[in-house]
């Protein structure tokens, strides 16, 4: 079974990226224009990782990542910026996100990213299975 991943971004040319560079690398990849509709697709299905653009216009990163935390602390949350002047790792973290990335992309630096994330949950996922 793949690993399924949300991305969301309000740049189309960002997203369908993404969506082929993950899909090659072997993830079910679902996408989100804003973290609205990003909200709508987490209330109706998990997914182990979501990658999100920090400055998009209604609702930005930050408060994505807070509102998916309210209600999912397990899920891994990468921010993804091309502007890395404006952010500090530290306060990301404080937020919620697991891991910072800066645009543009290179596939080996996300790959590197989902899957330290996902080992970061198993654990996790371990525990939960032994005490059902």
């Amino acid at each position: 079974m793949k690993t399924k991943i949300l991305v969301v971004d309000d740049e189309d040319f960002q997203r369908d990226l993404l969506k082929k560079l993950l899909s090659k690398a072997g993830y079910e990849v679902e996408t989100a224009e804003s973290p609205e509709v990003a909200m709508s697709i987490l209330a109706a299905e998990d997914y182990p990782v979501i990658i999100t653009d920090l400055i998009m216009l209604d609702m930005d990163g930050v408060e994505f990542c807070q509102r998916v935390r309210e209600t999912n602390s397990k899920t891994v949350i990468i921010a993804l910026t091309g502007h890395s002047d404006l952010y500090d790792m530290e306060k990301l973290k404080a937020v919620g996100f697991d891991n910072y990335l800066t645009k543009p992309i290179k596939v080996e630096v996300i790959r590197q990213a989902v899957e330290q994330g996902l080992k970061k949950l198993q654990p996790a996922q371990k525990a939960t299975k032994k005490k059902r």
